[in-house]
């Protein structure tokens, strides 16, 4: 298998799933990169080099499964297209958000979706849901990133960058893993994570102390956050969703703190009723 030349210097972070390869292929270079696919392989993918940038629109990264021996998928890369910074609007004021490492952050959760694929081959998992998908390869990005020797530092990123989408639009909700995520945070430390050799050992242990949320709660915070986030004018209702806030407030909570600092979450939570649990992380 030839790789393009970016990807060469990017092999490092797209371990292989399982004993398959994954293929990254840059859109700048897109033609040659397909060129040098098995004819088993290119067969799988849409016709044209227009058709494959058409299904990438404007993300910075994507991964198509692919059905063969080899080789597990291809991950399509839009360098110029990965995000730097998020910004949100609260109390009137803008914040921003600096997103760090972002080629290795969005290429190891392109990975862990070819891992959750994995793990339905290993029996680990009977179905993926889309929303399973997201949050299994967020995982993936949890212990990769610990087994890499980055710490939790990109976990914690994702799990705001995951928070301040919701924020800025309650229709991502879809990819809201923050749920999940943070349960895998709260039961495991860089150490323990990076002790696993395999992803699906990690998978494993953890799937017994993981709770994944139903689609009608998924919806229902999807309400609130809309609620509490829109801008526009709204007839305030203090007590709207009053059942989902102290979760809401929990799973908020560390991402307003790095956003705001403890003191001006503080005072956020508070003229947004939601229970404050401010606590050092």
């Amino acid at each position: 298998m030839i790789w393009t030349a970016f990807a060469l210097t990017t092999s490092l972070l797209l371990a292989p799933v399982d004993t398959k390869q994954v293929v990254l292929c840059e859109t700048s270079l897109l033609k040659s990169c397909l060129k040098n696919l098995s004819v088993d392989v290119r067969g799988q993918l849409p016709a044209s080099v227009a058709e494959i940038k058409q299904l990438l629109g404007q993300r910075g990264a994507m991964v198509l499964p692919l059905d063969d021996k080899h080789v597990a998928g291809v991950v399509l890369l839009a360098r110029d297209q990965l995000p730097q910074s998020l910004s949100i609007e609260l109390s009137g004021s803008l914040h921003s958000f600096t997103l760090s490492d972002q080629l290795a952050v969005t290429l190891w959760h392109e990975v862990g979706h070819l891992e959750a694929i994995n793990l339905v081959a290993l029996g680990v998992f009977d179905t993926l849901s889309s929303y399973r998908h997201e949050w299994v390869a967020d995982c993936y990005l949890i212990w990769r990133s610990a087994k890499e020797g980055k710490g939790l530092d990109l976990a914690w990123q994702q799990y705001h960058r995951r928070n301040l989408n919701m924020m800025q639009n309650a229709d991502n909700i879809s990819h809201w893993t923050v749920p999940v995520m943070a349960q895998v945070l709260q039961h495991y430390d860089a150490e323990q994570l990076a002790s696993f050799n395999r992803f699906s050992d990690f998978m494993q242990d953890a799937l017994p102390r993981l709770f994944e949320e139903e689609q009608d709660t998924l919806d229902e915070f999807a309400s609130l956050f809309h609620r509490t986030f829109n801008t526009q004018a709204m007839q305030p209702l203090p007590d709207y969703m009053f059942w989902r806030k102290p979760v809401l407030a929990q799973l908020l909570e560390p991402t307003l703190v790095s956003l705001l600092g403890e003191s001006a979450a503080r005072d956020w939570m508070q003229k947004q009723n939601l229970p404050l649990q401010i606590s050092h992380l």
